[in-house]
This record gives C-alpha cells, structure tokens and sequence, in this order.
C-alpha cells in the first residue's frame, strides 16, 4: 500500500471521528526545500515516503487549539524540531549505549542518524534509523526509551508506520481520550494492545522485545 492510499485512509477516519485534529492540530505540509536542507544537513538519503508524509503533514502544532495526537501516543515532530534534534545530537559528545538492540545499533542511544520522529514528552522517542545494524534496515522506524535504556523496530519503515496506523484507526484499536473530550478536543489514545509509550504492557511489541 502506497503511502498516499495510507494517508487518504488517515484522513477519512479522523474526518469521520476526530475532525479538529485533521483541520486545527495537523501542520500543512513541509516545503521540498525544507527536506532538502534537511537531507544536506544530515548528509544522508532522506527516504521517498519520508519525504512523502512531511509534504503532506509537518508534524503536529502543539500550540493549536485542539492538542491532537497522531500515531501511537507521540507527538508528531515537525521538520524544524526534527532538525534541531539531529543538530543537538551531532554536536553531543556523550555516548550512551543501549542494553536491548536487535538490528539496531547498540553504541549511542543519542546516535545523530535516528531522526525524532514522535516524542512522548518525557524518555520515549519514534525514530527514523539511518544508520541501522548489519542485520537492520536503512529507513526502518524504531523505538528508543532512554530510561529502559531500550530500543526495538515498530515498523520497516514509514510506509509500514502510515499502513499499520490506518489499519489501527479502522479496527477501533485508537479511541479518544474522554478527558480531553471534556473540554472539546480531540486527543487520540492507542489501545493498551499496540501502545508504544508503555511498551512493556502492550502485546504488539512483546515479541519484538523478547527477540533482544
């Protein structure tokens, strides 16, 4: 499935069930530009679907009046803050290394070349791997939880992050958050089944962290 047939999918459902989030917490689209000087930045391939998914959507506006969510339970990063995290971790000596790595890079849980792409607000990171194991894939999505000192792959890549997302939204595995609701937002939940914040709870990631 393409990453537009995802995005379409995407957008029917919030359209349908969480219209503020789609209107008011969705930037518009990042400029080619903007990825351009991304990718010299980083002096890596951004992929296409990558690319793809900020030309439609630039992250989420945290500022907006209806704090929305998108995949998983973290915020959706924009390009800027996307590019000032690679900055900061480039120019970071500290090295911290991971305890549970499969495909993944085990050295530096700071490495430069996992650009943020979801942020819980706290230790839990969604990142694009660059810069992936022997064993890993270049483009693949993963999952960092600095506290844990843990990481794991959520998806081979964004195309699979945006299809597993639309499929989650179609099969009632999001719901909105009843807090939220109160004061007239729509705020996204995952089920406890695939949340990826609390990891350890969820049954989508136990096999891939038992794979450590």
């Amino acid at each position: 499935m393409s990453v537009a047939d995802s995005l379409a999918r995407i957008e029917t459902w919030l359209a349908a069930h969480a219209p503020r989030i789609l209107r008011e917490s969705l930037n518009p689209g990042a400029a080619s530009a903007a990825l351009d000087r991304l990718e010299t930045t980083v002096g890596r391939p951004l992929p296409a679907d990558y690319r793809t998914l900020y030309q439609r959507f630039d992250g989420l506006n945290q500022a907006a009046d209806n704090l929305g969510s998108f995949w998983y339970g973290p915020r959706f990063l924009p390009l800027a803050q996307v590019t000032g995290n690679y900055q900061s971790s480039a120019a970071d000596s500290e090295v911290s290394p991971l305890s549970k790595v499969p495909a993944i890079r085990q050295d530096n849980a700071l490495n430069p070349f996992w650009l943020r792409l979801g942020f819980d607000g706290s230790h839990v990171w969604l990142c694009l791997d660059l810069d992936p194991a022997s064993e890993g894939q270049y483009e693949q999505v993963i999952l960092l939880d600095e506290e844990a000192e843990t990481a794991f792959v959520v998806a081979g890549s964004v195309s699979s992050l945006l299809r597993d997302f639309a499929q989650d939204l179609e099969q009632d595995r999001y719901v909105l958050n009843p807090d939220a609701l109160e004061d007239g937002d729509r705020y996204l939940d995952p089920v406890q089944a695939i949340d990826v914040v609390n990891w350890y709870h969820a049954e989508r990631w136990q096999d891939k962290v038992n794979g450590c």
